[in-house]
């Protein structure tokens, strides 16, 4: 964003790129919108810096970088790359890496996550992208909204505010569940609730992978404190990492209560089977006896008694009902009914 374009080559960026997103000047806290031919135009002033957002899959985007931003080329290679693993990278004087972000819509990965490319330094905070970001979202309507920053380390500081809020939002819905889950199972447990349990432990999972790296990678910020960022920048980093550790804590105590939750869904799942067993049990017990007395005397064979007797039936039936009652009282007597 320092040098305009000076070759007849490079005449079209003039022309806004679809991938440019947002732009905007930082003068004494207040944010200036930009366009794009502010952009390529742009040189920095003392009191001001700048932040850029764009998307890396736009051809004339991905040209300004290589030839255009000012960008040392190794760190333009890393952030125009589709790497995707959270990471930081820190020199004498500038700061770049991958932040792990919830797509704003998840598309036909059928994945949440998304990675952030960002240069940092004193003067400008660029953000690269490829697919729209929760946190990026929530940063450009907070500066519309009239936000205001002292340096691109306050700026970077709320990016990462608005990353956990992301998180949090989404963890405040996955939590909602739970607790509907948790009355269901207390008092009238639904057939769904398994299979709904083992989907928020899944999700709930994934927003563990996002929030480790990012606390990784502010630890390692806050621990190596470059020299350009003011003292008081590093502060709001530090808080910053404070709500991504209690977020941390909040998804692992939601993850426990899930996972408890399908624990007791199982117990009452072997409990009702253990009860169902117990009937048939029982109803078997109860029938065995008239089983063996009808099978006595359904052989057919000679001598059988009772063949021509009209009351060997009745007779049959009273004792294959006695035998019946004798077989509870027998069951009661040992506490098993």
């Amino acid at each position: 964003m320092h040098n305009p374009p000076e070759t007849p080559q490079a005449l079209h960026l003039l022309y806004e790129p679809a991938g440019f997103i947002c732009a905007f000047r930082f003068t004494d806290g207040r944010a200036h919108q930009m366009q794009w031919n502010e952009v390529i135009d742009h040189r920095s002033a003392p009191a001001e810096f700048t932040w850029l957002h764009v998307k890396t899959a736009d051809v004339k985007i991905r040209q300004w970088m290589e030839h255009h931003s000012g960008v040392p080329g190794h760190i333009t290679e890393f952030l125009l790359s589709s790497d995707t693993h959270p990471g930081l990278h820190m020199s004498a004087d500038s700061v770049h890496g991958t932040l792990t972000d919830m797509k704003m819509e998840i598309g036909d990965t059928g994945t949440e996550k998304g990675a952030l490319h960002f240069y940092l330094d004193h003067t400008r905070l660029l953000t690269l992208r490829t697919q729209p970001l929760c946190s990026t979202n929530l940063l450009r309507q907070k500066v519309l909204d009239g936000a205001g920053f002292d340096n691109t380390m306050d700026l970077f500081a709320e990016l990462l505010r608005c990353l956990a809020d992301g998180f949090n939002a989404r963890l405040d819905s996955l939590n909602d569940k739970v607790d509907d889950i948790e009355f269901s199972v207390l008092s009238d447990r639904r057939p769904e609730d398994r299979a709904e349990l083992s989907g928020i432990r899944r999700q709930l999972a994934e927003l563990r992978r996002f929030i480790v790296p990012e606390r990784r990678i502010l630890s390692q910020f806050n621990r190596l404190r470059p020299a350009w960022v003011p003292t008081t920048a590093l502060e709001d980093l530090t808080h910053a990492l404070d709500e991504l550790n209690e977020l941390h804590s909040t998804v692992e105590a939601v993850y426990e209560r899930a996972k408890l939750l399908q624990e007791e869904i199982a117990s009452q799942m072997s409990e009702q089977m253990n009860r169902n067993l117990m009937a048939l049990s029982i109803l078997t017990a109860l029938l065995m006896p008239a089983t063996l007395v009808s099978g006595i005397f359904g052989m057919n064979v000679a001598g059988l008694p009772g063949l021509h007797d009209e009351a060997s039936f009745w007779m049959v039936m009273a004792v294959m009902v006695g035998l019946g009652v004798a077989t509870v009282a027998f069951l009661k007597w040992l506490k098993i009914w």
